[in-house]
């Protein structure tokens, strides 16, 4: 009995010695286990959270600027093509303004009669047409009453000219001196929608005035050509009915009118320069806002293209650093889990070895 109890208490003390044991390596595991960095690890995840807004929002501009940048483009590309129509239109009135001024510069004056005008210091005067205007489509029909009276020249005194009598012009040539301003006795009893020829001019000298509606009196202007001929027993003798075309009605006669001179077409022309002439300056204006336009479309282009290369970059390196944190947090916040795991199975390995060292020393005699 003596002997098994003996061997009991060795074999008690056998085992107090290996828990010993034991339990000295789980304390030494437990004291070298390193303690979580919890403050490193929230200030990881603090730095992470600013890294992944500052990706969110780098990522939204970049996805601004690739939306935006195309726009740009083709607004730029639309403002190219603005530029090049209006300057093709720009372009196209100006070559009709100098092929209608080098015709109007080339037949302004007979032939014959510019070396005359020049010997008697006359060259440069400009001929009655420079001077008036009519309403549009009426040109033709101004000419065919006026015919070379059109190009008159204005002198000062009528008697001047007694000194050409021996040496007279070699083409028609008629001169002028403007009367004093007078207004014409309205003509009474005229078809509804006819109007005095003279009545269409656009005249801003008076004198001027004056002089051509001495020269148009009796001159009336019908609609159309039916209407004239319909109104012939209305015209008293020398009234004279003219359409728009040139042609001329009187209550007896009928007359054709064509351009049969150079001459001809000169004050329809000098109204489509003038007209032609303020297109250009209008066309102007708009070709170089065009060009205006352009110029900024071409910028803000330029802009963003250069602010999407940053963009671009800058979403780059802010994915790239959110990436790196959220690896080093991850790794940190894995370690830290990895030491309580590790931690709680020591403590409860020590919690074992000391219940099973009050077990046997409750069994020690």
């Amino acid at each position: 009995q003596i002997q098994v109890l003996a061997a009991e208490q060795r074999n008690i003390e056998e085992q107090s010695r290996q828990l010993g044991q034991r339990r000295e390596r789980l304390v030494t595991d437990r004291n070298a286990l390193a303690t979580p960095d919890e403050a490193r690890l929230q200030d990881l995840r603090e730095q992470l959270a600013a890294a992944e807004a500052a990706a969110q929002e780098s990522a939204a501009r970049l996805d601004e600027l690739q939306a935006q940048v195309p726009q740009l483009d083709e607004d730029r590309r639309h403002r190219q093509q603005v530029v090049n129509d209006e300057s093709a239109r720009l372009a196209d009135l100006t070559a009709r303004i100098e092929a209608l001024k080098a015709l109007q510069d080339k037949v302004r004056t007979d032939g014959k009669l510019k070396p005359w005008l020049a010997k008697h210091g006359m060259e440069g005067l400009e001929g009655l047409w420079s001077r008036i205007h009519i309403e549009a489509g009426w040109e033709n029909a101004l000419e065919a009453a006026l015919r070379e009276k059109l190009g008159a020249l204005e002198v000062s005194r009528l008697d001047m000219v007694r000194a050409f009598a021996g040496d007279a012009p070699p083409a028609k040539l008629s001169f002028f001196s403007p009367p004093s301003a007078a207004v014409a006795p309205a003509r009474a009893g005229l078809p509804s929608g006819c109007r005095p020829l003279a009545d269409l001019l656009r005249v801003n000298d008076a004198g001027l005035a004056a002089l051509l509606a001495d020269w148009l009196q009796g001159c009336y202007t019908a609609p159309s050509l039916d209407d004239a001929l319909g109104w012939r027993g209305q015209m008293q003798a020398g009234e004279v009915l003219f359409v728009q075309a040139g042609h001329a009605i009187t209550a007896h006669s009928v007359s054709f009118y064509a351009q049969d001179s150079e001459q001809a077409g000169l004050l329809a022309r000098a109204q489509e320069i003038e007209n032609l002439d303020k297109q250009l300056r209008a066309q102007t204006l708009i070709a170089e806002e065009s060009r205006t336009a352009l110029v900024r479309a071409e910028a803000a282009y330029a802009d963003a293209s250069q602010r999407l290369i940053g963009v671009r970059q800058e979403a780059t390196a802010a994915q790239a650093r959110a990436h790196e944190l959220q690896v080093e947090t991850l790794r940190l916040s894995q370690l830290a889990e990895q030491m309580r795991e590790q931690s709680q199975r020591i403590e409860g390995d020590l919690a074992e070895v000391d219940a099973l060292l009050d077990e046997l020393q409750e069994r020690r005699v």
